[in-house]
């Protein structure tokens, strides 16, 4: 049979692509899995992004192993990696710039990874001090039957940082989702556990050999990786954290409030790190059409999006899983930091910040915490709103 093109590509490409952090234009990323295939569109929408993070319920392997726990969905064969590397592949292949991750749990090994098989035929997932069966817990999607890496063993340390290198060596892998990154052994009224909606008992010698397999293997992880995005979904492990965070879900000050507030947020972010992401929405879920123009359309305009540039660095991503003309619209540096004007002379209170394009961004308050922002590309007022006929 044919090889999957990442195969092919793989001798051709080599090393870590960072993410691009110019602000040329607006940074937008992407977060979410789909379970159909995608079409080009929703290719070409991914390859506009800076960055591209792919949900472990990209393909079928997750929808069908939800639906039917007892299908091959759930087993190694699936090989979701192989499924969330095309989709990588496809969309280095128009863009090489992006920076890519894929999702990978620092917990919970899910069964349908094909790296969950070399797990289990190791022995390396965690077993039960008291069923002396490896300890099952439920993810927070309601996912029964899911494994967790042997952390307290050394072949599941090894297994999982090997996981780390064969993957960023495919040559379309830049950077991984950490997710439950804090979690770990806990002491809980005298016993030892390990939880995820269900607990499982460990010795006190295995939850703290856990831990501290735990975090050789981040340590690892994140080294490899190097500049490459690295996100850390929670805080750090035992003081193991990583370049990467933020909100991957629905980021406060993107819809509401004082933008100040966004600006302070973002700013004491990027004091301890290298990337921060905003996303303006969710990941995106298994369920939804990759191949609806809905789907492709992004998350953040108008008001949204005028909060987001009062507070952009360079390292911070807008998370809109969608495209926007605007986000191809002259930006440019900051010129500063966005000014404060107190109300006055009968004027309302406004936000102010310029760019080098000559855009720049206004927020009016109509209170102490309320109002609205506007963008003004290359100094231009914005287009009055149009009534948009249904495609």
């Amino acid at each position: 049979g044919n090889m999957p093109l990442w195969v092919a590509l793989t001798a051709a490409v080599t090393g870590i692509t960072t993410p691009n952090t110019s602000l040329a234009t607006v940074p937008v990323g992407y977060f979410g899995g789909n379970a159909a295939h995608r079409g080009n569109a929703s290719i070409e929408m991914l390859a506009k992004c800076r960055i591209v993070m792919i949900e472990k319920w990209e393909g079928h392997c997750w929808a069908d192993c939800l639906a039917n726990p007892n299908s091959t969905a759930c087993l190694p064969e699936c090989d979701v990696e192989s499924l969330i590397l095309d989709t990588l592949t496809r969309v280095k292949a128009i863009n090489p710039s992006v920076s890519t991750v894929m999702y990978f749990n620092t917990l919970l090994d899910f069964p349908f990874y094909k790296v969950h098989g070399n797990f289990q035929s190791q022995g390396a997932d965690t077993i039960d001090s008291t069923s002396t069966k490896p300890i099952i817990l439920r993810n927070d999607n309601g996912m029964n039957g899911i494994f967790v890496f042997g952390f307290d063993t050394d072949v599941g340390v090894q297994l999982y940082i090997d996981f780390i290198k064969n993957m960023t060596a495919t040559g379309v892998v830049d950077g991984f989702f950490g997710d439950k990154w804090n979690d770990g052994a806990v002491e809980q009224n005298g016993e030892w556990v390990i939880c995820n909606h269900l607990c499982g008992n460990v010795s006190e010698q295995q939850g703290m050999a856990w831990n501290a397999g735990k975090k050789k293997a981040l340590t690892a992880a994140t080294d490899i990786v190097g500049d490459g995005p690295y996100f850390a979904n929670g805080p750090p492990f035992e003081g193991d954290g990583s370049n990467f965070n933020g909100h991957w879900k629905d980021t406060p000050w993107l819809r509401k409030g004082d933008p100040r507030d966004g600006i302070a947020e973002v700013k004491k972010l990027l004091a301890n790190l290298t990337y921060v992401y905003a996303s303006a929405t969710g990941d995106q879920k298994w369920n939804v059409d990759p191949n609806s123009p809905s789907s492709l359309q992004g998350a953040c305009v108008g008001d949204c999006l005028a909060r987001f540039l009062l507070a952009v660095e360079k390292g911070v991503f807008l998370g809109a899983n969608g495209w926007d003309e605007s986000y191809d619209k002259p930006l440019g540096d900051p010129v500063g930091d966005a000014v404060y004007t107190p109300a006055g002379a009968g004027k309302p209170a406004t936000l102010r910040r310029d760019f080098a394009s000559g855009t720049y961004v206004v927020f009016t308050y109509t209170s102490a915490t309320k109002g609205s922002g506007e963008i003004f590309w290359e100094g231009k007022p914005p287009p009055p709103p149009q009534l948009h006929k249904m495609m």
